[in-house]
C-alpha cells in the first residue's frame, strides 16, 4: 500500500490504539449523548468521530491530504466499486442468513435500530442522518485515521482483515458483526489499492442509502419482523440464493480496480464457491420452504358463543421437531393457539404477543399422530375479524 511521507510518525500499535479510544468514546459519551438527545445525540457523535480523525492527523503531523487521500474518480473505478459494492451486499444476504438461522435472537437487534431510527425520521433526514453522515464521518476514522496507521504494513490482505473485524466490532451488534465487516473489508481493499477515500465514501453512502430506502419501503419502524421470533431458518435457503454470486462480483470489481493483479483462476474459483452457495440454497429452500406440513391464512369473525376455533389439521409420520411461525393481524384483543393430537397429546397452548405484528415462533417435538390446531380467544376480543398465519414446517 502506497505510505505517507512522514510513515515513521505512525505505527501499527498506534491504529490499535486509536481503535480502542474510539469504542471506549462511542460506548461512554456516544451512548449518553444518544441516549440523553436521540437523533440529535447520533448526528454529535458522527461529528465527533470526523473531529477526532483531523485531530489525530494534526497531533501526528501528517498532512490531511495524506491521511485523506482525495483523487480523480474514473468510470472504471465507480464500475469497479460498483461490483465490490454488489458483492458486499450479497455476503451480507447470505452472512444474515446463516447468523439468523444459528442465532435468532440477534435479529432482534435489526428491529430496534430500525424502530430507533426510522421511526423518528422521515426520508431526506434519514438519508443525510444514516446516509451521509456515517458515508463522511465514519470513513475519515476509519479509512482515514485508523488504516494510516497500517500502512507499513507489507501484507495488505492483513490490513483489510484487521480494517474488517474493526468495522464490525465497532457496530456493537452479533447480527451485523459479518455483515459490516465483510463492507468495511471491501472498503478498505479499495482504500488500500486505490487510494482514494472519495471511493469509499460514496460506497458507504450507496449502501447506508440503500438500508433507508429498503427500511421505509418495508415499514420498518412499525413491529417485530418475523424473524426476529426466529422464522429465519425457513427463508436461508432464498437468503444463500440471492447471496451466490457474490464470489464472481467480488473477482470483477478486485479485476477493474486493479486489472494487473488479476489473475485468471480467481474466476475459477469464483465460479465454484457461487455453485456451492447456490446449491446449498436450492437445498434449504427445497427443505424449509416447501416442506410445510400447515401453511394456511385463516380469516374468522370472532363471536361471544364460540370458545374456540378450528384452523385446520396435519399429520405427522414419524417422531420430530417442526418449526411453528404464528403471525396475527387485523387484532386488537387477546388470543392463544392451541395444538391437539388424536392421541390426547397437547403440543402447545400458547399466547400471541400483544406488541407489533403479533408474530411468535416455538419448535415443539412432535409425535406420529393427527394434530388439529385451534384459535382460542378471550372475552376482549369478541366483535374483532382477525386473520391468522400459521406454518408448520
Amino acid at each position: 500500500m502506497q505510505k505517507l511521507s512522514n510513515q515513521e510518525k505512525i505505527r501499527p500499535w498506534m491504529g490499535f490504539a486509536l481503535f480502542a479510544f474510539i469504542m471506549v468514546f462511542f460506548l461512554t459519551f456516544g451512548r449518553y449523548i444518544q441516549n440523553k438527545l436521540g437523533i440529535a445525540g447520533v448526528i454529535i457523535t458522527e461529528i465527533s468521530f470526523l473531529a477526532i480523525a483531523v485531530i489525530f492527523a494534526l497531533v501526528s503531523g501528517i498532512k490531511l491530504k495524506e491521511m485523506f487521500p482525495v483523487k480523480k474518480v474514473t468510470a472504471r473505478d465507480l464500475f469497479g466499486v460498483g461490483f465490490l459494492h454488489l458483492a458486499g451486499i450479497l455476503f451480507s444476504y447470505i452472512s444474515l442468513g446463516i447468523v439468523g438461522t444459528l442465532i435468532p435472537s440477534s435479529l432482534k437487534d435489526i428491529d430496534r435500530l430500525n424502530d430507533f431510527l426510522f421511526g423518528n425520521l422521515s426520508l431526506i433526514p434519514a438519508l443525510i442522518i444514516v446516509g451521509l453522515l456515517p458515508a463522511v464521518c465514519e470513513e475519515a476514522i476509519h479509512r482515514g485515521a485508523i488504516l494510516s496507521c497500517f500502512r507499513s504494513i507489507k501484507k495488505d490482505w492483513v490490513i483489510v482483515l484487521i480494517m474488517a473485524v474493526f468495522f464490525g466490532i465497532n457496530h456493537m451488534s452479533l447480527i451485523k458483526f459479518f455483515s459490516t465487516a465483510l463492507l468495511g473489508g471491501v472498503m478498505s481493499y479499495i482504500l488500500v489499492k486505490k487510494n482514494n477515500i472519495l471511493l469509499t465514501m460514496l460506497m458507504h453512502f450507496v449502501n447506508n442509502a440503500f438500508s433507508v430506502f429498503a427500511g421505509f419501503k418495508s415499514g420498518a419502524a412499525g413491529g417485530q419482523s418475523i424473524f426476529a421470533n426466529g422464522g429465519m431458518i425457513k427463508y436461508l435457503g432464498i437468503y444463500l440464493i440471492m447471496g451466490f454470486a457474490a464470489p464472481v462480483f467480488l473477482v470483477i470489481g478486485s479485476m477493474l480496480l486493479k486489472p494487473e493483479e488479476h489473475k485468471k483462476s480467481r474466476f475459477k474459483i469464483a465460479g465454484i464457491c457461487s455453485f456451492i452457495i447456490l446449491a446449498a440454497g436450492v437445498f434449504f429452500t427445497k427443505k424449509f420452504f416447501f416442506g410445510d406440513y400447515m401453511n394456511t391464512a385463516v380469516s374468522m369473525e370472532i363471536k361471544a358463543d364460540q370458545s374456540e376455533y378450528e384452523v385446520g389439521g396435519f399429520d405427522i409420520d414419524e417422531e420430530k421437531t417442526c418449526m411453528i411461525v404464528i403471525q396475527l393481524e387485523g387484532a386488537e384483543g387477546d388470543y392463544r393457539v392451541r395444538i391437539d393430537g388424536d392421541k390426547g397429546s397437547n403440543i402447545i397452548n400458547a399466547p400471541v404477543p400483544e406488541d407489533g405484528k403479533k408474530t411468535v415462533w416455538y419448535q415443539p417435538l412432535f409425535w406420529e399422530d393427527h394434530y388439529t390446531v385451534y384459535v382460542v380467544p378471550e372475552d376482549n376480543a369478541v366483535g374483532e375479524s382477525p386473520t391468522f398465519r400459521i406454518v408448520i414446517q
